[in-house]
Protein backbone atom coordinates (compact mmCIF):
# COMPACT_ATOMS: atom_id res chain seq x y z
CA UNK A 1 0.00 0.00 0.00
CA UNK A 2 1.40 3.35 -1.06
CA UNK A 3 1.76 6.36 1.73
CA UNK A 4 -1.26 8.67 1.40
CA UNK A 5 -0.22 11.89 -0.17
CA UNK A 6 -1.55 15.70 1.38
CA UNK A 7 -4.56 16.71 0.24
CA UNK A 8 -4.92 20.33 -0.18
CA UNK A 9 -7.39 21.06 2.29
CA UNK A 10 -9.65 24.96 2.17
CA UNK A 11 -7.65 27.37 4.27
CA UNK A 12 -9.12 31.04 5.10
CA UNK A 13 -7.51 33.58 3.22
CA UNK A 14 -9.78 36.19 4.59
CA UNK A 15 -11.85 37.85 7.65
CA UNK A 16 -14.78 38.92 8.62
CA UNK A 17 -15.25 41.66 11.75
CA UNK A 18 -16.50 39.67 15.04
CA UNK A 19 -19.41 41.84 15.44
CA UNK A 20 -23.45 40.88 15.31
CA UNK A 21 -24.14 42.08 11.78
CA UNK A 22 -21.68 41.09 10.23
CA UNK A 23 -22.34 37.40 11.64
CA UNK A 24 -25.72 37.49 11.09
CA UNK A 25 -25.08 38.79 7.18
CA UNK A 26 -22.75 35.64 6.61
CA UNK A 27 -25.41 32.99 8.23
CA UNK A 28 -27.84 34.52 6.76
CA UNK A 29 -26.15 33.51 3.39
CA UNK A 30 -26.60 29.83 4.21
CA UNK A 31 -23.07 29.70 5.62
CA UNK A 32 -22.67 28.25 9.00
CA UNK A 33 -19.77 28.90 11.79
CA UNK A 34 -17.63 27.07 13.34
CA UNK A 35 -15.15 26.89 16.61
CA UNK A 36 -11.51 27.75 14.86
CA UNK A 37 -9.11 26.38 17.46
CA UNK A 38 -5.13 27.55 17.89
CA UNK A 39 -3.32 24.91 17.42
CA UNK A 40 -1.52 22.99 14.88
CA UNK A 41 -3.35 22.13 11.70
CA UNK A 42 -2.98 18.37 11.23
CA UNK A 43 -4.43 16.51 8.42
CA UNK A 44 -4.75 12.63 9.66
CA UNK A 45 -4.55 9.66 7.09
CA UNK A 46 -5.55 6.96 8.29
CA UNK A 47 -4.90 3.01 6.75
CA UNK A 48 -6.50 0.16 6.85
CA UNK A 49 -3.62 -1.81 6.93
CA UNK A 50 -2.40 -1.98 10.44
CA UNK A 51 1.02 -2.36 9.10
CA UNK A 52 1.52 0.74 7.75
CA UNK A 53 1.91 4.59 9.86
CA UNK A 54 -1.12 6.78 10.72
CA UNK A 55 0.47 10.40 9.02
CA UNK A 56 0.02 13.57 10.62
CA UNK A 57 0.30 16.18 7.57
CA UNK A 58 1.25 20.32 8.71
CA UNK A 59 -0.80 23.32 6.88
CA UNK A 60 2.50 22.65 4.47
CA UNK A 61 2.07 19.56 3.46
CA UNK A 62 4.60 17.88 5.59
CA UNK A 63 4.98 15.06 8.50
CA UNK A 64 4.67 16.65 11.92
CA UNK A 65 7.91 16.50 13.11
CA UNK A 66 5.85 14.83 16.91
CA UNK A 67 4.29 11.81 16.38
CA UNK A 68 0.73 11.69 16.94
CA UNK A 69 0.71 9.82 20.63
CA UNK A 70 -0.40 5.79 20.68
CA UNK A 71 -3.88 6.93 22.62
CA UNK A 72 -4.85 9.69 19.99
CA UNK A 73 -3.91 6.84 16.84
CA UNK A 74 -5.97 4.00 19.04
CA UNK A 75 -8.88 6.45 19.15
CA UNK A 76 -8.27 7.35 15.59
CA UNK A 77 -8.52 3.82 14.56
CA UNK A 78 -11.31 3.50 16.38
CA UNK A 79 -13.48 5.43 15.08
CA UNK A 80 -12.03 6.64 11.42
CA UNK A 81 -10.08 3.24 10.54
CA UNK A 82 -10.94 2.11 6.91
CA UNK A 83 -12.26 -0.90 5.84
CA UNK A 84 -10.23 -0.45 2.47
CA UNK A 85 -7.52 2.25 1.26
CA UNK A 86 -6.86 5.20 3.62
CA UNK A 87 -9.53 8.13 4.99
CA UNK A 88 -8.25 11.34 5.81
CA UNK A 89 -9.78 14.31 7.94
CA UNK A 90 -8.65 17.33 8.71
CA UNK A 91 -8.19 18.86 12.78
CA UNK A 92 -6.68 21.05 14.55
CA UNK A 93 -4.23 19.44 16.90
CA UNK A 94 -3.20 21.16 20.73
CA UNK A 95 -0.27 19.23 21.59
CA UNK A 96 0.65 19.84 24.45
CA UNK A 97 -2.87 18.76 25.79
CA UNK A 98 -2.85 15.49 23.41
CA UNK A 99 -6.68 16.74 21.82
CA UNK A 100 -7.68 16.77 18.53
CA UNK A 101 -10.58 19.09 17.25
CA UNK A 102 -11.65 17.56 14.20
CA UNK A 103 -13.82 19.22 11.42
CA UNK A 104 -13.88 17.84 8.04
CA UNK A 105 -13.81 14.80 6.00
CA UNK A 106 -11.53 14.77 3.19
CA UNK A 107 -11.02 11.12 1.67
CA UNK A 108 -12.90 7.94 2.86
CA UNK A 109 -11.49 4.96 1.97
CA UNK A 110 -9.33 5.76 -1.09
CA UNK A 111 -12.34 7.99 -2.50
CA UNK A 112 -11.47 11.87 -2.46
CA UNK A 113 -14.54 13.74 -1.16
CA UNK A 114 -14.15 17.00 -3.15
CA UNK A 115 -17.55 16.22 -5.13
CA UNK A 116 -19.38 16.76 -1.86
CA UNK A 117 -19.89 19.69 0.00
CA UNK A 118 -19.16 20.87 3.34
CA UNK A 119 -22.49 19.98 4.76
CA UNK A 120 -22.44 16.42 3.30
CA UNK A 121 -18.72 16.09 4.67
CA UNK A 122 -19.67 16.68 8.08
CA UNK A 123 -22.36 14.49 8.58
CA UNK A 124 -20.02 11.85 7.67
CA UNK A 125 -18.16 12.91 10.49
CA UNK A 126 -19.05 10.92 14.01
CA UNK A 127 -21.02 13.33 16.72
CA UNK A 128 -21.80 11.06 19.49
CA UNK A 129 -19.17 9.80 21.23
CA UNK A 130 -16.95 9.75 23.90
CA UNK A 131 -13.04 10.14 23.89
CA UNK A 132 -10.78 11.93 26.39
CA UNK A 133 -8.65 12.87 22.83
CA UNK A 134 -11.25 13.79 20.20
CA UNK A 135 -13.57 15.97 19.57
CA UNK A 136 -15.85 16.75 16.56
CA UNK A 137 -16.08 20.52 16.35
CA UNK A 138 -20.36 21.03 15.80
CA UNK A 139 -21.70 23.67 13.18
CA UNK A 140 -23.01 26.77 14.86
CA UNK A 141 -25.62 27.67 12.42
CA UNK A 142 -27.67 31.21 14.86
CA UNK A 143 -26.60 34.28 15.89
CA UNK A 144 -26.72 33.51 19.81
CA UNK A 145 -24.19 29.97 19.33
CA UNK A 146 -21.61 32.00 17.63
CA UNK A 147 -21.60 34.94 20.00
CA UNK A 148 -21.53 32.51 22.96
CA UNK A 149 -18.96 30.47 21.55
CA UNK A 150 -17.20 34.04 20.88
CA UNK A 151 -17.33 34.85 24.60
CA UNK A 152 -15.80 32.16 25.97
CA UNK A 153 -12.82 32.48 27.80
CA UNK A 154 -10.94 29.44 26.70
CA UNK A 155 -7.13 30.12 25.75
CA UNK A 156 -7.26 27.84 23.06
CA UNK A 157 -10.10 29.79 21.09
CA UNK A 158 -9.00 31.97 18.37
CA UNK A 159 -12.86 32.80 16.95
CA UNK A 160 -14.78 31.22 14.58
CA UNK A 161 -14.52 29.92 10.77
CA UNK A 162 -17.75 30.36 8.93
CA UNK A 163 -18.19 27.57 6.02
CA UNK A 164 -20.21 27.80 2.91
CA UNK A 165 -22.52 24.53 3.29
CA UNK A 166 -23.30 24.12 -0.35
CA UNK A 167 -19.70 24.63 -2.23
CA UNK A 168 -18.53 21.55 -3.23
CA UNK A 169 -14.45 20.97 -2.87
CA UNK A 170 -11.94 22.63 -0.44
CA UNK A 171 -12.22 25.85 -2.04
CA UNK A 172 -10.30 28.74 -0.07
CA UNK A 173 -13.30 31.19 -1.66
CA UNK A 174 -15.87 28.75 0.69
CA UNK A 175 -14.19 29.92 4.38
CA UNK A 176 -13.19 32.81 5.90
CA UNK A 177 -11.76 33.44 9.44
CA UNK A 178 -13.31 35.83 12.09
CA UNK A 179 -11.28 36.26 14.81
CA UNK A 180 -12.15 37.20 18.60
CA UNK A 181 -12.30 40.94 19.97
CA UNK A 182 -12.02 42.15 23.41
CA UNK A 183 -15.13 41.99 25.05
CA UNK A 184 -15.11 46.00 25.09
CA UNK A 185 -15.10 45.89 21.43
CA UNK A 186 -17.74 43.02 20.59
CA UNK A 187 -21.40 45.23 19.43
Amino acid sequence: MAASRYIRAMHPKTEIRSDRATIEKVLSSGWVGQLKIHGHRAQIHLPSDSDQPVIAYNRQGEAHKKLLPPEIIAELNRLFRPAHGWSVIDAEWIKPKNKLFIFDFLKKEDELLSHLNYAERHRLLPREYLSPYLSTLPLLNTIEKCLQALAKPDPHLEGLVFKSLNTPGFSDTSIVRCRRTSPSKRT
